[in-house]
């Protein structure tokens, strides 16, 4: 954060945001007692030891009901800012490792459940854990390739999947094309399916993989069901799969059912050779793609459930206020946390680059050490043997080729 200039730049983007700690200190503050372990506003108390004080260089931390009112003071004018910067993190990882040519673009949603009514919007909707339960309902846009996080959008609990999909998708392409990738596909699952999205996707001319649920309307768009001799192992539970394909709102519809054969028994019609075990639709515009291939190139960004793994380990969505912006601001900040993360994994080299949060914080954030004091020169001391020898000045030194975010005019 000290080599990006994060503290200058975000004092100045959000000087109107009164307060006697500055902007910059609580975002530091909030991030690094993620990165630490902590996730409820109570967890400031691990942040207020002496050492940590000082290796942070921090006078005093403030207490969780200043954090609070500052959130929802700091909630609207702030947003806009970390999304700014989460996305400077992304384009400067890009700078270092390259600007990847062909991306897929995943949105994905996930349900954060609420015990009580005094979270601003904990309300009663989409619910697959504890229906009936309160929750908060945000939506992640994830490079799957490269496991970049380009924004998180907070909703209530009651929003639809797809609400302010649309119009987020239309930013976010044009976000990807002026950072330079060429070639981008979009993800959806079957949450996001409707006719305007689609014309939304062939308006932005993007390719598209788009699930769409098994209702009586796609089946009449469909062909002739045919044996597909690459089906071998595409469904579990399926012996052969079979092939069909159609066209629907102007796009391809290609579909997979799987079937296993039937025990025939006493009572049995003859004609009951086989039992459906699975079916799936895909939506695309990709020309010339196979039913297979396509639902294989869909299930290649299923890696956005591990990212959101990954955001659990960082406790995003542990807590909660009673200010909706503020509950925006907390997820920003927790995506904040972890785009710096996955910065400074790619930093390191080897098995390292696929460190999970829990891993990094017992081997390197949790590492112990000491300070000395030698004249009026403070030296920070970490045993050699406690990690990799070599592998934290490699990552410091590529982590000091970022570049700052530009100032304001």
């Amino acid at each position: 954060m000290d080599v990006l200039g994060v503290g200058r730049w975000l004092d100045e983007r959000a000087e109107a945001v009164a307060g006697f700690y500055r902007p910059s200190l609580m975002v530091e503050i909030w991030v690094t007692l993620l990165f630490y372990g902590g996730g409820w506003l109570e967890d400031l108390e691990l942040l207020r030891a002496r050492g940590i004080r000082r290796l942070f260089g921090w006078a005093r931390v403030p207490d969780p009901t200043t954090l609070g009112r500052w959130l929802r003071r700091a909630g609207k004018r702030l947003l806009p800012v970390l999304e700014e910067l989460t996305r400077h993190l992304v384009r400067q990882r890009w700078a270092e490792v390259g600007v990847p040519g062909a991306v897929t673009l995943v949105l994905d949603s996930t349900v954060v459940v609420r015990y009580g009514k005094k979270q601003a919007g904990a309300e009663v909707g989409y619910n697959p854990k504890k229906p009936g339960r309160p929750s908060h309902h945000p939506l992640l846009a994830v490079v799957a390739e490269t496991g970049d996080l380009l924004g998180i959008r907070w909703r209530g609990g009651s929003a639809h999947t797809a609400a302010g999909a649309q119009a987020w998708i239309e930013e976010l392409v044009g976000w990807l094309r002026a950072a330079g990738v060429e070639e981008i596909t979009v993800r959806l699952d079957k949450g996001f399916y409707a006719q305007a999205m689609v014309k939304t996707l062939e308006a932005l001319e993007v390719f598209y993989v788009l699930k769409i649920p098994n209702q009586g309307f796609v089946r009449d768009a469909l062909g002739t069901w045919r044996l597909s001799v690459r089906g071998h192992g595409i469904f579990p539970r399926a012996e052969t799969v079979y092939s069909a394909a159609g066209r629907l709102w102007g796009a391809r519809l290609l579909s997979l059912q799987g079937r296993r054969p039937l025990a025939q028994t006493e009572g049995t019609f003859a004609l009951d050779t086989h039992e459906v075990t699975d079916t799936a639709h895909v939506l695309t515009n990709i020309e010339g793609i196979h039913a297979i291939t396509a639902w294989r190139l869909y299930n290649a960004g299923a890696v956005v459930e591990q990212r959101i793994e990954e955001l659990g380990q960082l406790s995003l969505g542990k807590t909660a206020i009673d200010d909706r912006a503020g509950n925006a601001l907390l997820w920003a900040l927790g995506g904040l946390a972890y785009q710096l993360f996955h910065t400074l994994r790619h930093a390191l080299y080897g098995h390292w680059r696929r460190a999970q949060p829990k891993r990094l914080r017992a081997w390197l954030f949790r590492t112990p050490g000491r300070f000395t004091t030698s004249g009026r020169q403070s030296t920070f001391e970490i045993p050699t043997g406690d990690f990799e020898h070599g592998l934290l000045p490699v990552a410091l030194a590529v982590l000091g080729r970022l570049r700052a975010p530009p100032l304001p005019a």
